[in-house]
């Protein structure tokens, strides 16, 4: 069985700046990626020994604190980061953003050990609503497309923004309008081609149904 601060490898997962508990570490990415996505924030532990953390490592701290010279630590063997549960964070505004959307994601101070630090965050796996999601961002349906596709997609959207910030296609050289209803003519024959090959061999193919899907929305756009 698997002892305080010298947990195996293979249970053990990296994050950014440390590493964690597998299911740990998948959640913390998780709610990461969610804050850095809407914040752009990107939160961290403090240093590679403030996440998951060695016998050892705990062993430094302990005694440093048994001197007077550092913060309150756990007693080797005893710290949530030697179960890789616990991150501390560098800064109050990565604390308030995990305060904000941590709880979803098992990851709060109200669970948590060591009530007079408030850089110490701990996970509770009972309490996080997204644990088994994917930790990869979603891919972006210009993706699917072939060369041919993105190139038409791309002329399309840069030739709407110009009209966009303009005010109209009526404001904008004639130009504008030929080269986006060329593009958009470019993506319709495109539509009909996967379509002819969906009724023949399948939607599976070639990413032939988020193709599809991606060009019908940007031709009713």
């Amino acid at each position: 069985m698997a002892e305080n601060g010298k947990l195996p490898d293979s249970t053990l997962a990296d994050i950014p700046g440390g590493r964690l508990r597998q299911d740990a570490a998948a959640s913390w990415q998780r709610m990461r990626n969610r804050i850095g996505k809407e914040t752009g924030q990107w939160i961290c532990p403090t240093s590679s020994r403030t996440a998951y953390r060695t016998f050892a490592e705990q062993q430094y701290f302990w005694q440093l604190y048994q001197s007077g010279k550092g913060n309150l630590a756990a007693r080797p063997g005893t710290s949530n980061h030697g179960w890789g549960i616990t991150v501390d964070v560098p800064t109050t505004k990565q604390r308030q953003l995990i305060d904000k959307y941590g709880a979803d994601y098992g990851w709060s101070k109200k669970w948590s050990d060591a009530p007079s630090e408030w850089w110490h965050i701990k996970y509770d796996p009972n309490r996080d609503k997204h644990r088994g999601e994917s930790t990869k961002p979603k891919k972006h349906p210009r993706n699917y497309l072939t060369g041919a596709e993105k190139a038409a997609r791309d002329t399309l959207v840069k030739e709407r923004r110009v009209a966009k910030r303009h005010g109209g296609w009526a404001k904008v050289d004639a130009g504008h309008l030929k080269r986006a209803s060329k593009a958009k003519g470019r993506l319709r024959s495109q539509l009909t081609a996967i379509r002819k090959a969906a009724a023949k061999d399948g939607w599976n193919k070639v990413n032939r149904k988020q193709r599809a899907d991606y060009i019908k929305t940007l031709l009713e756009g």
